[in-house]
């Protein structure tokens, strides 16, 4: 078993609050730190909750995506049935193309290029393995 870490899609619901969108996932077992959600403006985007979480946010509804970009930031709730076990706020990190169903492995590779670019070698080689995979799964 490795112990790269995994781009896994999560279930998700979006909701509108007075301070901004609200990203509701399944609890997880640890803090999060530096989390980060890294997104193109479409129907998905990928949560980084820490170095080694990833999650693949399926189906954003149309009306919340404007919005996410307005407000730079989206709040996450990690819940287990309906207790918030923890909450927190999250950089929205605007990238060219999440690949997903609709994009070819070569966007992909311009897409992590431009990532390394902007956080580096080291943090991105793992993320890049990982996200390729969950891609590669998700197409297949």
């Amino acid at each position: 078993m490795s112990n790269e870490p995994e781009v896994v899609a999560v279930v998700s619901e979006f909701f509108l609050s007075k301070q901004g969108v609200i990203l509701k996932i399944q609890n997880k077992a640890d803090y999060v730190f530096r989390g980060a959600f890294f997104y193109d403006g479409r129907n998905q985007a990928i949560l980084g909750r820490n170095n080694k979480d990833y999650f693949l946010v399926k189906s954003i509804p149309p009306p919340m995506r404007q919005k996410i970009f307005q407000d730079n930031k989206v709040i996450v709730m990690e819940c287990s049935k309906d207790e918030v076990n923890q909450a927190y706020e999250v950089e929205v990190i605007r990238v060219d193309e999440i690949p997903g169903e609709d994009t070819y492995a070569e966007d992909y590779r311009k897409y992590m290029q431009k990532l390394e670019e902007m956080y580096g070698k080291d943090r991105m080689s793992k993320f890049k393995k990982a996200a390729l995979e969950a891609w590669r799964k998700f197409i297949s």
